[in-house]
């Protein structure tokens, strides 16, 4: 009789075990999980960050030759063939980060210039971007869960 009591309670002991265990389980892979995204969500920051980066130089290196010819309306619109330089170059990500319309293009004082500058004009474009968090761990840090960041790129415009 003693022995079948002693051997209900190794059982019960034993399955309460390996529930804790489960619980134990479950709590570290939901910690690690959410610390794994968190580094994914890092590290696409940096992506989009670096890719932005690239496509405002691709842009400002397109804009200084004066060309016109990546116009997607064909009409040799200088402007929309920048900012279709600089779509390229985003992998997409233009459209994600920034309106169309808010690209700054400055002079070297600081003040707002048309159309990308003359020949001969230093201009500097920047992209004021914003991207997305998804880590709730990022949350605290960035304000109102999305990374603000601004790309720019200086050239002189050739004479064209």
């Amino acid at each position: 009789m003693a022995v079948a009591h002693k051997s209900k309670q190794a059982a019960a002991h034993k399955s309460k075990q390996s529930g804790i265990a489960v619980i134990e389980f479950t709590a570290v892979v939901a910690f690690f999980l959410t610390l794994i995204l968190t580094i994914i969500d890092i590290g696409m920051y940096g992506y989009v960050k670096l890719t932005m980066q690239q496509a405002v130089r691709e842009g400002a290196r397109y804009a200084v030759t004066g060309q016109s010819n990546l116009d997607p309306d064909g009409a040799s619109n200088r402007e929309a063939a920048i900012i279709q330089k600089i779509t390229d170059s985003s992998n997409g990500l233009l459209s994600r980060v920034i309106e169309t319309d808010d690209i700054r293009v400055e002079d070297l004082y600081g003040n707002a210039v048309t159309g990308f500058g003359g020949p001969g004009d230093i201009i500097a474009i920047h992209l004021d971007c914003e991207w997305s968090t998804t880590s709730p761990y990022i949350l605290p840090f960035v304000e109102d869960g999305t990374y603000k960041f601004t790309v720019s790129a200086a050239m002189k415009n050739e004479s064209f």
